[in-house]
């Protein structure tokens, strides 16, 4: 009878006091926790998956000492865990088709913050940090939260304990954007495995912790059953490798997590995640010639880099429309008859000081750093005064600012001196608050700024800016937000929590989510779920070869990992200025082969300006098209990619129908420089160079002068022949020579002057070639002359279907 009763208990798993162990499974995975509450077991696909040690299901901090469970007991779906201090935390657990969850339902308020777990698994082949997802053979394993409260990795103030006690420590992620510390990740990569490790903090008090620096910055509490960690909820869940994106995909429909669709698919598998765009500054004044050239490189999407006058209430910046909201939407239902969808990018969270959060009246809820004393009552005309010595002077800001009442305050400087610092070169009313007197009692607050001389609000008005977002798209009918700047949220000391309630507010407030593209500055584990994809990847003050080529790459891999929809970043085309020449069609299809290899989108910002001055734009615009679309049709081969994708390499897309193409591997070599001021009195200009081409053919020129002077009729002889180009190039202008043997000269943003005769042909033999170059010098000066050339290889021959 009693082997009977155990069958029975064991059949029914979880109501089972009378266990020694608990068995929770879901289709592919189970699960056995031991009557201490701790691990014994983690079988995906009956693989036995957990690291040798011990791992708690759940573990608190309390007064900075972690507590681990003593006593597991079973009631039902009720797992009650005795913790170390004798006190219980209860949980919630359920067995669903895609998932086993847990929930904190029940929990001490002295308790400042719970892990889950951690829990470590013996394998780590790929580990999706962010995500919360590893992969290992033919299986994989995740561990998510279920909801904003619940973050992914540990509290820093927790995490080296935490890596003693439980002995791990994990591999740091470098990015282009950021450099991201194991304790931050949902699953930890470390030398014998993965750690899983999620958490949940008490926010429900107001606290004094390290903040950017700040050692006691003040952190406000978390209103509501928000602040407090009951409530905190996960999911566990594990497929085979092949399966476990859709299983994701299924656990977010099941628990109710967003899923957005992309283009009719879910937008983590979805084709129209990864579309390229274009970044310009248009307006209503231009923008049917915006959306020209948008359909010209076959992109959906245009994006506007600065919309906003203000940051806070989000006012459109009149160079873009001067109809608010109403404009905007005008621009956008024109937009889409193009079949266009327009997207615009934000700073997040951060406040200009321009805004009417912050004058006349400046908001109660601006960010605080933390209380000042006066040491005497002020005036409302004092440019320097005292206050009580404090910490928060230790670590420099940029726009110093002070709220006190009604008004906003910079100062200068800070001086200590004893126990007080005194304020100097104090602007009173500043920002167009209004000067006033203040009494010695009254509360002075030190602000939040950035060096982007911006404010920040509190979680209660950041809520506000989340809100004014949303409303924007669902009054204009905008398709794509970029949230830049997240980590501005993480200057309440609500860390990813701060991160999560901020894209969250304004999800959940769009009447309309299918198609709406979500990218942003940082991936969060919970946001991983909301966000479309990443862009991380800058062009500015690098040329395009140059501008973070090792990082993009490096992304990739972050993305692959965090199965997550992958991004190259943004590119620039510009027009030539001091450090830079304009950009060619050249560096152009580097960027778009660095594309199609990695199989990635990419953006391409080209303002106004270059879109209407650029000699190249519409060629430019036109390989753009070509790329993307057999990138987007996946047409190209796995060999082809690993070759796209080397950095090293250079190619050429050329199209001959709707649907056959060429691609053309390049050699395009360094710049060979020629002084004609070395020359000898009446020696002609010259010079002798060694040329290398993979295999006999015709070569194309780019010739550049630098310097005063004119040259004239520059000539190349090889052992194949000798080409001459009649005609005059000075300074600002190139010698544009293609491989048909048409030769052009453009100024320096490659708008063509004139076609050029030419004589003979430029033909390379294969291997090391001797090249004798000779040109006619006009007047007295002797500029330089720059020569790169180009070769090409037997094209490969792609069809789109």
């Amino acid at each position: 009878m009693n082997y009977q009763k155990w069958v029975v208990c064991f059949a029914l798993l979880l109501y089972s006091s009378c266990l020694m162990a608990v068995e929770l499974k879901t289709s592919a995975t189970r699960v056995i926790i031991n009557d201490k509450g701790f691990y014994t077991s983690v079988k995906v696909n009956e693989q036995e998956l957990i690291a040798e040690g011990t791992y708690p299901l759940v573990s608190a901090v309390k007064n900075g000492q972690i507590l681990l469970p003593k006593a597991l007991k079973v009631n039902g779906n009720k797992f009650l865990l005795t913790m170390d201090d004798n006190q219980v935390i209860e949980l919630l657990v359920n067995q669903q088709q895609q998932a086993i969850t847990y929930e904190i339902r029940k929990i001490s308020g002295d308790y400042k913050a719970v892990v889950f777990g951690p829990l470590k698994l013996s394998v780590h082949e790929v580990v999706g940090e962010v995500v919360g997802v590893v992969q290992d053979g033919n299986i994989a394993f995740a561990m998510q939260a279920l909801n904003i409260k619940t973050n992914g990795g540990i509290p820093q103030e927790y995490a080296t304990a935490y890596g003693a006690l439980f002995n791990y420590a994990g591999r740091q992620t470098d990015l282009s954007v950021s450099s991201t510390p194991y304790y931050h990740f949902a699953a930890a990569d470390t030398k014998e495995g993965a750690v899983f490790q999620l958490s949940a903090r008490n926010r429900s008090m107001q606290e004094y912790r390290k903040v950017n620096q700040v050692e006691n910055a003040l952190v406000l509490p978390v209103n509501g059953v928000e602040g407090a960690i009951a409530g905190a909820k996960i999911a566990v869940f594990g497929d085979l490798r092949s399966r476990i994106l859709d299983r994701i995909g299924k656990v977010e429909t099941e628990q109710g997590l967003p899923h957005p669709l992309i283009e009719g698919a879910w937008g983590k598998v979805s084709r129209g995640a990864m579309r390229s765009y274009l970044i310009t500054n248009f307006s209503e004044e231009n923008i049917d010639f915006a959306l020209e050239k948008t359909q010209l490189a076959g992109f959906k999407t245009i994006y506007h880099p600065d919309p906003f006058k203000t940051w806070g209430h989000f006012e459109w910046n009149p160079s873009l429309t001067k109809g608010g909201d109403a404009g905007m939407k005008s621009l956008a239902e024109r937009a889409s008859k193009k079949d266009i969808k327009i997207g615009v990018h934000t700073l997040s969270n951060f406040l200009t000081t321009n805004d009417a959060y912050v004058a006349p009246v400046p908001a109660k809820n601006l960010l605080k750093q933390g209380r000042l004393n006066l040491t005497g009552n002020i005036d409302d005309a004092q440019t320097a005064f005292d206050v009580v010595a404090s910490d928060l002077f230790h670590v420099p800001l940029t726009l110093n600012a002070l709220q006190i009442g009604n008004e906003l305050i910079t100062y200068g400087k800070a001086e200590k001196s004893g126990d007080r610092v005194t304020l100097t070169g104090c602007t009173r009313g500043a920002f167009g608050t209004q000067k006033a007197a203040h009494e010695k009692s009254e509360p002075l607050y030190k602000l939040w700024d950035y060096p982007y001389r911006t404010l920040f609000p509190d979680l209660e008005l950041q809520d506000s800016f989340s809100h004014r977002l949303a409303d924007i798209f669902n009054k204009t009918g905008l398709k794509q937000i970029s949230f830049d700047g997240l980590e501005g949220c993480m200057y309440t000391g609500q860390d990813y929590y701060a991160t999560a309630r901020f894209v969250t507010e304004y999800y959940n407030r769009l009447q309309n989510k299918t198609d709406l593209i979500n990218d942003a500055s940082r991936l969060d584990h919970y946001l991983w779920h909301i966000h479309t994809r990443m862009n991380w990847g800058e062009p500015w003050g690098e040329e395009m070869r140059k501008g973070q080529v090792a990082s993009r790459i490096k992304n990739q891999d972050y993305f692959r990992r965090n199965l997550f929809p992958r991004m190259l970043g943004w590119f620039l085309v510009r027009l030539a200025e001091r450090n830079f020449e304009a950009t060619s069609l050249e560096d152009l299809e580097w960027a778009l082969s660095e594309s199609a290899g990695f199989d990635a989108g990419y953006a391409m910002s080209i303002n106004m300006k270059t879109l209407k001055n650029h000699g190249q734009i519409n060629t430019l615009l036109e390989a753009m098209k070509n790329w993307d679309e057999l990138r987007y049709a996946n047409v190209f081969t796995e060999d082809q990619k690993n070759r796209l994708k080397d950095p090293e390499t250079e190619w050429h897309l050329e199209k001959q129908s709707e649907k056959d193409f060429l691609l053309y591997p390049l050699f395009i070599s360094d710049r060979f420089r020629c002084n004609l001021s070395e020359m000898q009195p009446g020696q002609p200009g010259g010079a002798d160079w060694s040329w290398q081409s993979p295999e006999e053919g015709t070569y194309a020129l780019r010739i550049k002068v630098e310097g005063d002077g004119i040259i004239a009729n520059p000539s190349f002889t090889t052992s194949l022949g000798v080409i001459k180009i009649e005609g005059k190039l000075q300074a600002n202008q190139y010698i544009l020579l293609d491989h048909q043997g048409m030769a052009t000269l453009t100024d320096q943003n490659y708008n063509v002057l004139s076609v050029l005769n030419v004589q003979g042909k430029a033909l390379l033999p294969k291997g090391a070639a001797g090249v004798s170059f000779s040109c006619e010098v006009n007047g007295d000066s002797r500029p330089d002359v720059v020569v790169r050339y180009q070769t090409r290889r037997s094209p490969e021959k792609i069809s789109v279907p």
